[in-house]
């Protein structure tokens, strides 16, 4: 059950689960995503409910900053992308992140009456990161970061764990913050859960009014419909590529301007966006935010162009890198990808990689945050850790075998925190490293699936990707996370190995992360697992270039390293682990049943 404490007037005294989402009306993106958390929530029996943080800003703060932000995207567009960037990586970086900060006040006032906090705006997290790391928010605190690219500002130490709509989003926002993080795709309404349909596109097309072989690119600039959409439209109905229907948001000057136009379909704020999406051939953006989610969704090749300043830019650079859009750089170019992309099977296998994005529903985390949530503050685990640390080094001083005791004192606290430590022995456990290629191989992972092997994802250059690791599990192949193998001494390192080996995983929904630890856990990685619910067991045996042991042992955790190895030696070297456990009368089960088996 939750904590009960003192509560505000916020929240209903009740058992329910109590959601706080702090989202911004800074366009539909942040918004959008905040709600349908809600929504989800709520129906099932949470009390959830939505803050805008710039209403938390003081001295009226919020109104101007949203006034001055859209006067600059529309005048001074260019400074925008010098400070947008400043603010990144620049040398105003830290004061970006303190003035963000300006709201933390009243969101502590607020969070009382909540068990979990999850930000959908940058500036929300960090308040809520800064909150946390001084102990000064007792409730588990969430980032989502709606955007594809990873801004400074998004990032904050304090943050418990992160969302990301895309794996290499959370990759890089592991790497830059420390904080776990994990892809779990888009959070979109339900109209937008399925690609459009033969019917849908036939309705869209009526409304519309266009002919069946006519091609339709649908045009948007968010929800304020900014930027020059209008010149855009424009030189996609001279190129003749198709007839360009433009989606004005709520900028009534621009529906003016562009309802006349002939050969160019305007349309003001609409509700019927799906409908328009399944209408057509390829989607314009110059904002990389909701609409292209949407698009993704549907079943729309997705193009950037002439994207704003900042946000706008890097996120469609940052999706074209991801490979599910397309991003032109000037008129020429961008009609050719409309005409590259436009029902051919290019467009396809875009459409087929935006769709793979859709991991996850992160509303049973959330749920399962507020339910158990971490009572201590990331500021105080640190310096337990510290203080841990000492006793460690003056272990070494004592002359105790410390890599026993670091050992025993993991158990120990994962056992009293909540940690699955998988320590079974009613069989022989066994787990299988491939990388990417060798996933895309149907006699892998034939051989993995007859031979009753799990597959270890490690975080590394050419590791199985999120679409990897769904495909694995659709064919019956179980996954589990792999740390490095390699020892540090450098806390961060460790923290950030175990959060990518719990991260490999989290693209299975509803699966509590499981970890092989190819080398000893020590009071790092047993901290961060205990903090993360991340269930650990540890591997006797590491099988590498074929060459097994003479004898196994009931409870042992063999992990083949096969890697850069040819299908046919894969198969050798599954059949030959399998003669030796029978040879032993050993039963050989898949490493993931360890965990299942295990009842600590």
């Amino acid at each position: 059950m939750p904590r009960t404490r003192a509560r505000t007037t916020a929240r209903p005294t009740t058992d329910a689960p109590a959601v706080l989402i702090i989202s911004a009306a800074m366009g539909a993106g942040h918004d959008g995503v905040a709600y349908e958390l809600q929504r989800r929530l709520l129906a099932r029996g949470a009390h959830a409910k939505v803050y805008d943080y710039l209403e938390m800003l003081p001295a009226r703060m919020g109104p101007f900053y949203r006034g001055f932000y859209q006067q600059q995207l529309k005048h001074a567009p260019a400074s925008y992308e010098w400070l947008y960037g400043k603010m990144d990586r620049g040398v105003i970086a830290p004061i970006a992140a303190y003035l963000g900060q300006m709201g933390k006040r009243k969101v502590r006032k607020i969070a009382r009456d909540y068990d979990v906090v999850i930000s959908t705006y940058p500036l929300a997290c960090q308040a809520t990161g800064a909150l946390r790391r001084a102990g000064k928010l007792p409730i588990p605190a969430v980032g989502f970061l709606t955007d594809v690219d990873v801004h400074a500002l998004w990032l904050h130490k304090g943050l418990d764990r992160n969302f990301t709509v895309w794996h290499g989003s959370a990759v890089e926002a592991i790497d830059r913050a420390g904080v776990p993080s994990h892809a779990v795709g888009p959070v979109l309404s339900d109209a937008f859960l399925s690609p459009a349909t033969a019917a849908e596109r036939a309705e869209g097309r009526a409304l519309l009014g266009v002919d069946t072989d006519e091609h339709v690119v649908l045009l948007v600039g968010g929800s304020w419909g900014v930027g020059g959409i209008g010149t855009t439209a424009r030189a996609i109905r001279d190129s003749g590529v198709g007839t360009p229907v433009v989606l004005c948001g709520r900028n009534e000057d621009l529906l003016k301007e562009l309802d006349d136009e002939p050969g160019i379909i305007a349309l003001g704020w609409t509700k019927d966006v799906r409908r328009l999406l399944a209408a057509s051939d390829v989607l314009v953006h110059n904002a990389g935010g909701l609409s292209c989610l949407e698009g993704f969704a549907v079943g729309v090749p997705v193009i950037g162009y002439a994207c704003l300043p900042g946000h706008g830019h890097r996120n469609s650079l940052a999706m074209k890198a991801a490979g599910v859009a397309a991003d032109a750089t000037s008129e020429v170019e961008l009609t050719d990808e409309i005409r590259r992309l436009s029902r051919t099977e290019a467009g396809a296998a875009m459409i087929a990689r935006a769709r793979a994005m859709f991991l996850a529903d992160p509303t049973d985390e959330l749920l399962e945050l507020a339910e158990f949530p971490v009572t201590l503050s990331q500021r105080l685990v640190r310096r337990a850790a510290t203080r841990r640390l000492v006793v460690r080094a003056g272990a070494v001083a004592a002359g105790v075998p410390l890599s026993v005791t670091a050992l025993s004192f993991g158990v120990a606290q994962a056992s009293v925190h909540g940690v699955g430590v998988a320590n079974s022995s009613q069989a022989v456990y066994v787990a299988a490293l491939v990388d990417h290629d060798q996933v895309a191989d149907t006699r892998v992972v034939q051989a993995l699936r007859s031979y009753a092997a799990t597959v270890a994802v490690r975080h590394a250059d050419n590791a199985p990707t999120p679409t990897d690791v769904q495909a694995l599990v659709a064919s019956g192949v179980t996954v589990v996370g792999a740390d490095t193998g390699v020892k540090s001494r450098n806390p961060r390192t460790l923290k950030n190995t175990m959060s990518n080996a719990a991260q490999a995983v989290a693209y299975t929904p509803g699966v509590r992360p499981k970890v092989v630890c190819l080398k000893a856990p020590g009071i790092v990685e047993w901290t961060v697992a205990r903090d993360h619910g991340v269930q650990l067991t540890l591997t006797k045996v590491i099988v590498r270039n074929g060459q097994l042991p003479t004898s196994l042992h009931l409870g042992d955790v063999v992990v083949l390293d096969e890697r850069g190895r040819t299908a046919t030696q894969v198969e050798n070297d599954l059949a030959a682990l399998q003669a030796l456990s029978t040879t032993e009368r050993l039963p050989q089960l898949p490493l993931v049943d360890v965990f299942a088996a295990d009842k600590s």
